[in-house]
């Protein structure tokens, strides 16, 4: 079952080798690779074969113990704060002196890493929807082929869109932008989540383990036991033979939680990880958006090429739309064909309007209910290749 589960969850982290990128590498990291590590660790949880029953309970007459141990899967099981070296968390209760802890989140842990999996993918599906292969269209192909006959009239109605749109793209890159930082917002919000669902334990789990390795065995006080543990109590309560409620003290094995440790290990490490990454991101970002010296930095690396004084001014004059535009297509195209582009947007950087609005416009699609009849190419045959996906 698992095998099958993972083969089909391939799909989200295998290696694309002609598509047109139109997000980041941090911002694949949250779609492609954390929802498939929450997908793979929810096959793992309800995977039998490697653990076995998740529960099984223990009492001194075998008769019902099916029951009971239906019984205490359901009602959830507990531990106490004992301190007994042999049998920590599960010895004899008294009131006066234990205090219970109870532990249900068991019961729940497929369907919160499930749920977790399809939040991490969500922004990536509002900006899939929105974009609608907008780029790719424009491309048309071009960044698919290492030989094209057509790449140069390609190459034109590049320029030529652009200086159609001028200015007026600053809603599509907007869009991208927020659905950046929701998968800052939504990888800190899981974080807290997951650490109200296992009773405030998650936040530190991780350093806590790994303090384990320069900790003293003698002193040594193990976290994976106290957040998962493997021994629990019950309390099961019959009627006995006069009528009179006896309550039974159960002692039941989590087998599940051997895995469930393991799990929320790698997610607290992955989640740190990818907190830390899509900050410094969205930092980056930040300067990129203040700084124009910056983007023509970028621009200029990704056409590996020396850029003339004229294209650097007109690079500089761009809108952010604009540049944030090319700057995809840079990521897409190879170097020649890009440098190519910026070449053309410079050689016609005259018919640019120096009083494009900058505030922010409407973003005009690559593809119109005109497409028939336009001149520039859009979601049509353009005679000399067929751009239709």
């Amino acid at each position: 079952m698992v095998v099958g589960v993972l083969a089909a969850l391939a799909g989200l982290v295998k290696v694309r080798y002609s598509y047109t990128a139109v997000d980041s590498q941090v911002f694949r990291l949250h779609y492609r690779w954390t929802t498939a590590i929450c997908f793979i660790c929810c096959a793992l949880v309800v995977a039998k074969e490697y653990v076995g029953d998740p529960i099984e309970c223990i009492n001194g007459d075998p008769t019902y113990i099916k029951q009971i141990t239906s019984y205490c899967w359901i009602s959830s099981t507990y531990t106490i704060n004992s301190t007994d070296d042999h049998m920590p968390f599960v010895g004899p209760y008294r009131k006066d002196l234990h205090e219970k802890r109870y532990h249900s989140y068991y019961l729940w842990v497929p369907v919160v890493l499930f749920i977790q999996g399809c939040i991490f993918y969500f922004p990536h599906l509002i900006w899939k929807s929105y974009e609608g292969k907008q780029l790719d269209l424009l491309l048309q192909d071009l960044n698919k082929g290492l030989f094209d006959e057509d790449a140069e009239k390609k190459k034109k109605n590049i320029v030529s869109y652009l200086k159609e749109s001028w200015g007026l793209n600053t809603h599509y890159v907007s869009v991208y932008y927020i659905c950046e930082a929701l998968n800052l917002c939504s990888v800190v919000a899981q974080m807290l989540i997951m650490n109200k669902f296992l009773g405030g334990l998650f936040m530190d789990y991780g350093i806590k383990v790994l303090s384990l390795i320069n900790a003293n065995d003698a002193e040594r006080h193990d976290p994976l036991i106290t957040t998962f543990p493997r021994l629990t109590k019950c309390d099961f309560m019959r009627y006995g033979p006069t009528g009179t409620v006896v309550t039974e003290d159960i002692l039941c094995i989590l087998p599940q939680n051997i895995v469930n440790e393991k799990i929320f290990l790698v997610m607290w490490i992955w989640f740190v990880f990818l907190t830390t990454v899509t900050s410094a991101w969205l930092l980056w970002r930040a300067v990129v958006l203040l700084n124009p010296s910056v983007r023509l930095r970028i621009l200029e690396h990704l056409s590996k090429s020396k850029l003339t004084q004229k294209m650097k001014n007109t690079i500089l004059s761009l809108h952010l739309g604009d540049y944030c535009l090319l700057e995809s297509m840079g990521h897409n195209l190879d170097i020649l064909n890009f440098t190519d582009i910026l070449r053309g947007i410079t050689d016609s950087v005259e018919e640019y309007s120096p009083l494009a609005p900058m505030e922010t416009g409407t973003y005009k699609p690559f593809y119109t209910p005109n497409a028939l009849t336009d001149t520039i190419p859009r979601y049509r045959n353009l005679g000399f290749a067929d751009t239709s996906l």
